[in-house]
């Protein structure tokens, strides 16, 4: 019996992807550079409101004219969200991922669907369910812990803010890093396990020389969207703690800040869409220079083994 062989023309395969090109740089490249030549405006993004080449002052102001603690602060804030949001998200995904994977544990398709439904809700549902489960004032939490004699602002004290955002990060985001995981996990051969129970490995064994060097790029894919991830999310942010609260700024909800005006409401003064744009640009250098760092670090790491 005979193969049958199937040809394209190149003219298909042309038309096939001028669609992702289109889009690609309609929605990706075009947005890009219209961000990098605004931020060398002042413009606002008020209607009817004239607006001006002003070169390198809205960067000037970002790194040397603008309160220095300030950015130090948001700087601050937007590490530690990044760092605590990938690594407690990817330990637990990976626990949790471990535990469904498991034929020992019946119903995993629901406790899987249970995992995955914050991801589905979405950012708005999310945040709202957290302000009322936090809410200080009698908010189930509030008074339970009130039972022990304890209070706490939750999302409006600066001490708790940015923890209550990154919990609601992490809860939103884990059931994605946990199907990752699952998939990954689903495809390291059953007989690697087998060969390794011939051998009397124990369970330790068997995840520390078959499920981790064989997972391995599938966490390395989950560190890497965690990163980007939390250093470009600021809905939870604008959502919980409305932006205004120093103690919870970072990069991508600063620019936000700037650029539509949150601090008085949409509309209510003059935004300054030039100079978050600048913020913008430097959000993108600050997340293309933590990929990198990331990137060589594994690269250093997968050439010494």
């Amino acid at each position: 019996m005979q193969a049958v062989k199937t040809s394209f023309k190149k003219s298909s395969l042309v038309l096939g992807i001028i669609p992702a090109i289109f889009f690609q740089l309609f929605m990706g490249v075009g947005p890009s550079l219209a961000t990098f030549i605004l931020s060398f405006t002042d413009i606002t993004g008020v209607k009817g409101v004239p607006w001006k080449w002003v070169g390198l002052a809205n960067y000037r102001e970002l790194f040397f004219q603008q309160n220095h603690r300030d950015l130090i602060q948001v700087l601050k804030n937007t590490v530690t969200f990044c760092v605590a949001v990938t690594v407690i998200q990817n330990f637990i995904a990976l626990f949790i991922a471990l535990a469904l994977n498991s034929k020992m544990i019946k119903g995993r398709s629901f406790y899987r669907a249970v995992v995955f439904m914050p991801s589905v809700l979405g950012v708005l549902v999310t945040s709202l369910v957290w302000l009322c489960v936090l809410n200080p004032l009698d908010g189930p939490v509030a008074k339970f812990i009130g039972l022990f004699g304890l209070k706490s602002g939750f999302f409006t004290s600066a001490n708790t803010a940015l923890a209550c955002c990154i919990f609601t990060q992490i809860w939103m985001a884990m059931g994605h890093s946990m199907v990752i995981n699952l998939a990954g996990l689903q495809s390291i051969p059953n007989e690697l396990y087998e060969a390794g129970a011939i051998d009397g490995a124990s369970g330790s064994q068997n995840f520390r020389y078959i499920t981790l060097p064989l997972l391995w790029p599938t966490l390395n894919v989950n560190i890497m969207l965690a990163i980007i991830g939390s250093l470009q999310s600021f809905q939870v942010i604008l959502l919980t703690t409305g932006g205004r609260n120093m103690a919870t700024q970072t990069l991508a909800a600063r620019v936000m800040f700037f650029a539509f005006n949150i601090n008085s409401g949409s509309g209510a003064g003059p935004m300054r869409q030039g100079y978050g744009a600048a913020w913008a640009m430097f959000l993108f250098v600050f997340i293309l220079i933590a990929t990198l760092i990331y990137y060589r670090s594994v690269q250093r790491r997968d050439d010494a083994i």
